[in-house]
């Protein structure tokens, strides 16, 4: 499995460049074992857990015909429960939609067209990401983050680790500041940084460029309201058709804009 398409917008760039050199300037190897053991805790901190929820905030890049990049603005509620269920709804520009994995079956609801779609899927939720991402070439912005083992896929054909500093990132849904340890890392064609939160471990900002895909160059993504290990009811994972919605066949990502699900 591949890094999936993750990123999130630097705050405050230029004081960013300029610690980043300086760490670069000093750093004595390639490989900072400090960033690779806050990425493993942060890994294991996620993985451990018998249920995940959080939210997410992602700037998804988009081309227009006419060549022009645009940034999506998208929000996203996530809940994961062991190893073969998912739930997320995604909001903002992006296409709404409610998306239900039962270890069995994949879910798509479009709420604004009030249409939904079925079909067969892989045991985990490692094997339905990596089945989506093959087929599609896409997936959520987060993946990395919600298979078993985030770590070996996030080192996989790492070649820099670094640790740039302490940063303050403002949380989601809470007041204040959240401190964080700012990492950058380069695995073969993405350059990728992660705040790392200092009180939870748990991650706080992505941000990753792809240097050689021209398709989709770069994505941003935004953690917050994390809760580990609370219980969660299981019909969350099963989609109810309350609303009377149409079922319709499932359809490529590239054709939802022309009315699928």
């Amino acid at each position: 499995m591949s890094l999936k398409k993750i990123l999130i917008p630097a705050l405050c760039a230029t004081a960013i460049i300029a610690a980043a050199i300086s760490v670069w300037a000093e750093a004595p190897q390639l490989l900072d074992q400090r960033a690779l053991d806050a990425l493993k805790l942060m890994s294991d901190t996620i993985s451990q857990a018998k249920t995940v929820r959080f939210q997410a905030r992602s700037m998804v890049p988009i081309r227009t015909p006419q060549g022009v990049w645009i940034n999506l603005y998208g929000t996203s509620q996530v809940i994961m429960q062991g190893p073969d269920k998912l739930f997320a709804t995604t909001g903002g520009d992006l296409t709404a939609r409610d998306f239900y994995y039962n270890g069995k079956t994949i879910t798509s609801y479009s709420p604004d067209k009030n249409l939904y779609a079925v079909k067969e899927a892989p045991p985990t939720v490692d094997a339905m990401i990596e089945d989506e991402h093959n087929k599609y070439g896409k997936s959520f912005p987060y993946a990395d983050i919600l298979i078993s083992e985030p770590y070996a896929v996030m080192t996989k054909g790492l070649t820099m680790a670094l640790y740039v500093g302490r940063s303050t990132i403002v949380p989601i849904s809470a007041a204040g500041g959240a401190k964080t340890d700012h990492f950058v890392f380069l695995n073969k064609g993405v350059e990728w940084q992660i705040w790392i939160d200092v009180g939870n471990h748990l991650p706080r900002l992505v941000v990753a460029t792809y240097l050689d895909d021209a398709s989709e160059p770069s994505y941003s993504v935004e953690f917050g309201d994390w809760k580990l290990n609370e219980p969660i009811d299981p019909t969350v994972f099963i989609f109810n058709n309350v609303s009377n919605a149409s079922k319709v066949e499932f359809r490529d990502p590239a054709a939802m804009k022309q009315g699928g699900v």
